[in-house]
């Protein structure tokens, strides 16, 4: 056996002291615990604890009429709102734009616009968004109005191209001057999806109705912060949050929804009763007289200006509304004073014009005043003593409905029988589009509530152009009127004061020939659970109409 090296003899009795007085320490010293004799030590998993979802129930009174972000003008805009997002927003309250899909722009000249888009964002099926997305939203939304009549393609009537000016910009080539920058921020017709639709409806040209088809199925292609995950446009509409979307990082918002439930609730009553009940969130349509005591019991009100008015149209095709005299008979005898107060509970501004107050292009004292006297007058020179006149209003309404009897008590002072006719808002639609095909079976009076498309005067006196045939339901054709409005819209983009001036002119026209009236622009009430929901600045654009912009509410239980 060899001898033993010292080094390591040395190493092995120091090592062997070390362990020693470690076991002493541990035992002995009374900073430190050791665990019982005969007790094994074990680790307690961490339970699972499911996130539970965010869900919002938002109350709509109206049938979604459509999702197609080409082709739908009407409710289906508080779909398109979260699911889709233009190059820019603007709002007319405060003439502030901010950006949205576009982060900078630059009006190159009186006919050139660059948009420059923001890097990163992604469709809702995964795919960029690029130069190339931009020019075939805007072509096939200006090809489905002039090759179909469909849509609201003519606030692009002044682009001749856009041009890719690579995958991030575009340059739009004009005609003529206009504003691109509020176009860009329309309500409608301006939001930007993806140019997949093409394959995956299988359409071999833009103006295809496989495209249509596609996204009336329930599909989307939008960048928003929510996507379409389930469409019943009579009964709901279910949205859940798009957790690509760039905007996030930017709200900051942890508490936002995670489901969005557009709910169709027509009855106002039913809707007060959903809210109290829980099953509801957020109402757009609770009985005016029942908000106070809904205050009282701690829910929570908010009132939105949205440029939204309601617009009493008379059929000029059909006898005796085809006499001039006679409408402003029905003009004098309504009971102006009492429209607010009565048939709007005092939510709303007593209308002037068709433009709305607040609105490019409003106009102050152009209303009638209430005077049964000139009213008979003005029957007894065109010989009627007496005449049987059908109203059409969209049931669910109150607004409406009460204005109806309030119109329907006074006409019976000057010999003017009114029979009412409430409706679902689609057969209203389709009796006041009858003006043209049927003038007489299309009604003598028929209300149309209306709201912008973007931020232009030119939005609410389209409804009476000639070439209007979708909501033009007075039936009104009056070439000097339309000449007016179409050059008073050319020349926004280069002389904004003339364009004002013409839309004047031609809001003193429907005046004085009394072809439609506003009777109110509205105020309206959002109410709510205020324990639950927190509307952050954000929420509501008055320019968007319903839209409530989810993104910026907080849900706190």
């Amino acid at each position: 056996m060899p001898p033993i090296n010292k080094k390591y003899l040395i190493v092995a009795i120091a090592i062997v002291v070390i362990v020693l007085l470690s076991i002493l320490i541990y035992v002995f010293h009374p900073t430190f615990s050791k665990p019982p004799l005969n007790q094994t030590k074990t680790l307690t998993p961490t339970p699972y604890v499911e996130k539970k979802e965010k869900i919002v129930v938002y109350a709509y009174r109206d049938v979604i009429t459509g999702i197609d972000p080409g082709a739908e003008d009407d409710i289906g805009i508080v779909v398109l709102g979260l699911a889709y997002e233009p190059l820019l927003y603007y709002n007319p309250l405060n003439k502030e734009f901010r950006p949205a899909l576009a982060t900078e722009w630059l009006k190159v000249n009186e006919t050139a616009w660059i948009f420059k888009l923001r890097p990163s964002v992604k469709f809702h099926d995964g795919s960029p968004l690029t130069a190339e997305a931009v020019r075939f939203t805007i072509m096939r939304n200006k090809a489905l109005y002039s090759e179909k009549g469909v849509g609201v393609g003519w606030i692009w009537d002044s682009v001749e191209d856009v041009v890719l000016l690579n995958s991030t910009a575009v340059l739009f080539k004009l005609r003529y001057p206009a504003p691109i920058d509020l176009i860009a921020s329309a309500a409608y017709g301006a939001y930007i999806y993806c140019p997949n639709v093409m394959n995956y409806a299988k359409a071999s040209n833009l103006t295809e109705e496989s495209i249509r088809m596609w996204f009336e199925q329930g599909n989307d292609c939008g960048t928003g912060p929510y996507r379409v995950v389930s469409y019943k446009p009579e009964s709901e509409v279910i949205l859940r949050k798009f957790d690509e979307w760039w905007g996030w990082k930017v709200v900051d918002n942890l508490n936002a929804p995670d489901v969005v439930i557009i709910k169709i609730v027509e009855d106002p009553a039913q809707q007060e009763m959903g809210l109290i009940s829980g099953d509801i969130d957020i109402a757009t349509n609770i009985p005016k007289t029942s908000i106070p005591n809904l205050l009282r019991l701690g829910y929570s009100v908010y009132n939105a200006s949205l440029f939204y008015n309601y617009i009493l149209m008379f059929n000029v095709r059909k006898w005796p509304t085809n006499i001039t005299e006679f409408r402003k008979a029905i003009a004098y005898a309504i009971p102006w004073s009492e429209i607010v107060n009565t048939a709007f509970q005092g939510y709303g501004r007593l209308g002037s014009g068709l433009i709305p107050y607040g609105f490019p292009g409003h106009v102050e004292g152009l209303h009638y005043e209430y005077n049964l006297t000139k009213a008979k007058e003005l029957l007894s020179s065109i010989g009627i003593s007496s005449a049987r006149l059908e109203l059409v209003i969209s049931s669910g309404y109150e607004e409406e409905e009460r204005f109806a009897a309030l119109l329907k008590s006074s006409l019976q002072q000057i010999g003017v029988t009114v029979d009412i006719i409430a409706l679902p808002w689609e057969q209203v639609k389709e009796k006041g589009m009858a003006v043209w095909s049927s003038p007489e079976e299309a009604p003598h009076m028929i209300i149309n509530d209306w709201w912008p498309t973007y931020a232009t005067p030119y939005d609410f006196l389209y409804i009476l152009h000639s070439n209007n045939t979708v909501w033009n339901w007075s039936g009104y054709t009056n070439s000097d009127f339309d000449s007016i409005i179409d050059e008073a819209f050319t020349a926004e983009g280069e002389d904004y004061a003339r364009a004002l001036s013409l839309y004047t002119q031609a809001q003193r026209i429907v005046f004085e020939e009394a072809v439609a009236l506003n009777l109110c622009d509205s105020v309206h009430p959002f109410i709510y659970d205020g324990d639950k929901i927190k509307f952050r600045e954000g929420a509501f654009n008055p320019l968007y109409s319903f839209v409530l912009f989810f993104q910026y509410v907080e849900v706190m239980s």
